[in-house]
Order: C-alpha cells, then sequence, then structure tokens
C-alpha cells in the first residue's frame, strides 16, 4: 500500500513538472504625454485633440496567441462628448477606458511585434461603432492606434494615438522576462 501510494505521488509530480506552462509577461506603461492623444473628428466640426496622462498595464501570453489590457488608468485632458447607444443618451468622460472599452478589448492577433484587439459593440446598422485597437511592440516602447465611430448618422470619430514606455522600474524586469521568454521559445 505505502508502495503505492509513492509510486502515485511520483507520477503526479511527474506530470506536474512535464507540464507545458503557458509563459506570460505582464508590463506595466505610461503614457507619454505630449505624444498620446484622442482626436475627436467629423464632417461637421473641425478636430480636436484630447491629450492623455496615466498608466496601464498590457498582459501578453505569445504561447497562448492572447493578451488583454488591465489597470488603465488613463486621463484625457479635457472631457470627452461621446453618444452612447445603447442608453440613448450623450455622456461625458475623461477617462480613456471609459471611452474605448480598452479593458473589455479581446486580442484577435497576437505576434512578437504586433497585436490586434477589437471591441464589438454588435450594432448592425453601424459596424464602424466596434472599437479596433492595434498594439506596435518595438524595442523599448510600445506605439498604439485606434478608433471606432458614433453609432449614430453624422457621428464623431474618435482616433487614438499613444507612445508609451514602460515604467521605469520595470525596465530591468522586462528585458529579465523577455530574455527568458526568447530563451523559452528556442527550447
Amino acid at each position: 500500500m505505502k508502495r503505492a501510494i509513492i509510486t502515485i505521488a511520483v507520477v503526479i509530480g511527474a506530470g506536474w513538472l512535464c507540464e507545458t506552462q503557458a509563459w506570460g509577461v505582464t508590463i506595466p506603461y505610461v503614457f507619454v504625454q505630449d505624444e498620446s492623444a484622442v482626436v475627436r473628428t467629423s464632417w461637421l466640426s473641425n478636430p480636436k485633440t484630447y491629450y492623455i496622462e496615466g498608466q496601464f498595464q498590457l498582459n501578453v501570453d505569445f504561447d497562448l496567441g492572447i493578451a488583454s489590457f488591465d489597470q488603465v488608468n488613463a486621463t484625457l485632458s479635457s472631457e470627452i462628448e461621446y453618444y452612447n447607444y445603447f442608453t440613448g443618451a450623450i455622456l461625458f468622460t475623461d477617462n480613456l477606458d471609459e471611452l474605448f472599452n480598452i479593458s473589455e478589448l479581446e486580442s484577435t492577433n497576437v505576434t512578437d511585434t504586433r497585436i490586434d484587439f477589437l471591441f464589438e459593440k454588435n450594432i448592425p446598422r453601424f459596424p464602424s461603432s466596434d472599437v479596433y485597437l492595434t498594439v506596435t511592440l518595438l524595442n523599448d516602447t510600445l506605439e498604439m492606434s485606434g478608433y471606432f465611430g458614433e453609432p449614430v448618422a453624422d457621428g464623431y470619430w474618435y482616433d487614438l494615438h499613444v507612445i508609451a514606455v514602460p515604467e521605469p522600474g520595470t525596465l530591468l524586469v522586462g528585458a529579465v522576462g523577455a530574455a527568458m521568454l526568447r530563451r523559452r521559445r528556442r527550447l
């Protein structure tokens, strides 16, 4: 009996050690304020620019091909007006996450240098109201661009252009994590 328990424990332990583990990376980023903005445009009025300050976390699991945003604490330079189709109300916000639904975006394509995201609002008459976002990972910066249109005739368009850098304390940790990911992929 004792030998059977030890054998089962060894088999379970070996299975646990041999289990394929997904390697994920979470990096906190800070918006570069003068280079990160939302531009609201329409054919009825001149474009208006709202600069962004704050930070967010990008979570990427290259093995599983998924990515997401967490802790999006980003503020626009002033409140921006937008139309909420589901409530039928015109709302005001200075919260980037509320405007672009960043923490609710779903990754649709993940590569080493590019991640595509989508938030589907499922409004058949206004497919351009879905939020599209692309993240490009460069050496030590992140570029993000995205857009959506209001789900009304003659509504505003919202374009997002972001440059972000890792928070200062995470540069070393990020470099070590990237090295571990590259080493893991070669194995």
